[in-house]
């Protein structure tokens, strides 16, 4: 009879390109966990570069997503983490999301991601004694909580938001009371 060949070529077409999104997406976020690492180490060049290879990866996954763009979610926020970390640890300053250039749910996550990075930068301060820098990773902290922890959105539209905010809302508390000692 025939009557579902075209829609099943179709699908296994969208199947492919599925399979090769995966792939994509473990290959940015990969480049994106490693230049927060050398960020970490206050190797921001390396960090950039990194990032500009995430880059890369995301802009052909773009090209190829074709009505699964979904997928570019998760590594868009791993890409933004990436980014406004590098910028805060490199620069003091936290990257808007036009200057990141993603998606709002991208930016957001990313945002409430990279709170758990700046945690880490303020107990690193804060075990070499240095006070003032560990504070100021603090700070950052509230910033990004202050203006995305009041935000509500439906688990439908944004469904890691709730989460993230309880995450970040722990680790903000959990840092106040490590800066308080």
């Amino acid at each position: 009879m025939g009557l579902v060949n075209d829609i099943e070529g179709r699908l296994l077409e969208k199947e492919r390109r599925l399979d090769s999104l995966i792939v994509k997406e473990r290959e940015a976020v990969r480049f994106c966990s490693k230049s927060i690492k050398e960020t970490h180490l206050g190797k921001f060049e390396e960090a950039e570069k990194l990032l500009g290879e995430a880059r890369k990866v995301l802009a052909e996954m773009e090209k190829n997503a074709g009505g699964l763009e979904w997928r570019l979610e998760h590594p868009k926020a791993e890409y933004t983490e990436g980014m406004v970390y590098l910028s805060i640890a490199r620069d003091g300053k936290v990257l808007s999301q036009k200057e990141v250039g993603v998606g709002d749910e991208s930016y957001l996550d990313g945002l409430l991601d990279c709170m758990g990075e700046l945690k880490r930068r303020m107990f690193d301060h804060l075990r070499k004694g240095e006070r003032k820098e560990a504070e100021k990773a603090f700070e950052f902290m509230e910033k990004i909580f202050a203006e995305v922890g009041p935000l509500h959105f439906s688990g439908a539209l944004m469904p890691e938001l709730r989460r993230k905010q309880d995450v970040g809302r722990a680790q903000l508390e959990d840092a106040r009371g490590k800066l308080i000692k």
